[in-house]
């Protein structure tokens, strides 16, 4: 009785890291879309963070983010970000690339459901 009780409970844990390995992807995908088609020269992306997520990020810091990311030297002048906060958990992962040889890195935000970035650091 007791070995079939854990069966459930590796599938859920199986099917838990499964979805999580799908929204790190996902994640991932949107960034490296959103910086070919805006970056102002070709970006060497080195490496991603895993996906995780925040809640002490206020409205005003998300606006000022939105602001600064029009003036970022690596994005074409005005370059518009994808979503709307929707939530008030954001999940966030670090994109690490290289320029004249330093390790820079920025911060993409989305909302639970990746329909988009909502600000970048």
């Amino acid at each position: 009785m007791r070995r079939n009780a854990r069966v459930p409970y590796m599938l859920i844990m199986t099917l838990l890291l499964l979805a999580s390995c799908g929204k790190q992807y996902e994640a991932k995908t949107l960034v490296k879309e959103f910086v070919k088609a805006n970056a102002t020269k070709e970006i060497n992306i080195e490496s991603f963070t895993d996906l995780d997520s925040t809640r002490v990020i206020s409205d005003s810091v998300i606006m000022a983010l939105r602001e600064n990311v029009k003036t970022d030297s690596i994005f074409k002048k005005g370059t518009q970000l994808t979503a709307e906060r929707k939530s008030q958990t954001l999940l966030y992962i670090r994109m690490r690339y290289l320029e004249d040889s330093l390790e820079l890195s920025r911060t993409f935000y989305f909302n639970p459901d990746l329909d988009g970035i909502v600000a970048i650091k």
